[in-house]
């Protein structure tokens, strides 16, 4: 028969095991992978990753909005498109031709998002503001 403190050690590695792998589920879970256009429209990469995090261009005069309160609207990374729906919170600053992440699943060739990021430019100081400036300097 094993010694208590034989018995203690067994249960501490048992609960050490079972610690790590609820730790390592949840950090699988929560992972979402992020991904190209072209990557994304890859085979290996739809059937490989549940949730995708895809980045890209929104095209000019590709917003669309629907009676449901959901936008259609295509991204692309000059090389492949994707056409994108997704129904929330749509950012101040998305329009035509800024770059947007998407995050969600791609069912077929739409990619069904849940949430909807604009990175913001990185220029807001137009034409008209740089000419005004003064130069002290002659």
């Amino acid at each position: 028969m094993a010694s208590p403190k034989k018995k203690i050690q067994i249960f501490v590695v048992i609960i050490g095991l079972f610690f790590s792998f609820l730790i390592y589920k949840a950090v699988e879970s929560s992972l979402v992978y992020y991904l190209t256009v072209s990557e994304a429209l890859a085979e290996k990469s739809s059937s490989k990753f549940k949730r995708l995090r895809v980045s890209g261009i929104v095209e000019e005069g590709s917003i669309k909005k629907n009676s449901d309160g959901s936008i259609n609207f295509i991204i692309t990374d000059k090389v492949k498109t994707i056409n994108v729906q997704y129904k929330g919170e749509v950012p101040d600053i998305f329009t035509d031709e800024i770059e947007a992440v998407v995050e969600g699943e791609l069912i077929d060739t739409t990619f069904i998002a849940n949430k909807l990021f604009a990175k913001c430019p990185t220029k807001y100081e137009d034409e008209a503001y740089e000419e005004s400036k003064v130069s002290f300097v002659k």
